[in-house]
């Protein structure tokens, strides 16, 4: 980093954005909390007599865009199927809301990745290299393969001791080391943590 923007993070205080925060279709992605977070805001009607009148509708407006942001957002995920992204959508909830004295409405709509997908108790860690951010890797280990429910990663952070060393093969798949093979079916639809030396884009 420069030495410019050194001394003027040591000012401010600010820090680099983190790699595990990325967004998608308007949406604020965050792979270390596992959620998923859509901003949305709405005018107030001026056919409204007051602000207050105002507030009620454009609260409904603003959450409305605020869910077809993630809805979008978790068909690019892979949640391709409406039912499944209409299913997500519905657990959100308001996480933050912001009235405007005129009577418009800005608020923030947060979903978890445990609310997408049904789970079983979380599994081992994984340690990768290096990797894409992705929501269910699929797991290979003693000729069967399987995907885990949901991954949240970890950045630069030394990997546990009990965690399971993989790599990645030309299909992205995670390969689990011979000794370790049996362990595919306890990560099959569990919540796991990944650990990376480098996330990818």
């Amino acid at each position: 980093m420069p030495l410019g923007v050194l001394l003027l993070a040591a000012v401010t205080g600010a820090r680099e954005p983190s790699l595990l925060v990325r967004h998608l279709a308007g949406v604020e992605v965050n792979w270390a909390e596992g959620t998923l977070t859509a901003q949305a805001g709405a005018a107030a009607d001026i056919r409204m007599p007051n602000p207050n009148a105002a507030r009620p509708g454009a609260e409904r407006r603003a959450k409305a865009a605020a869910e077809a942001k993630l809805g979008a957002a978790l068909r690019q995920l892979g949640l391709g199927k409406p039912a499944d992204a209409k299913g997500g959508v519905a657990a959100a909830k308001v996480s933050r809301t912001e009235y405007q004295s005129n009577g418009g409405v800005v608020l923030w709509l947060r979903l978890r990745f445990a609310d997408l997908v049904a789970t079983k108790s979380g599994g081992r860690p994984l340690c990768v290299k290096s990797m894409p951010l992705t929501l269910s890797p699929v797991l290979v280990g003693g000729g069967k393969s399987a995907p885990v429910a949901y991954a949240t990663y970890r950045q630069g952070a030394r990997c546990p001791k009990d965690a399971i060393g993989v790599e990645r093969d030309a299909q992205g798949r995670l390969l689990l080391p011979a000794h370790e093979a049996k362990e595919v079916e306890s990560l099959a639809g569990a919540a796991v943590v990944i650990y990376l030396e480098k996330p990818q884009p």
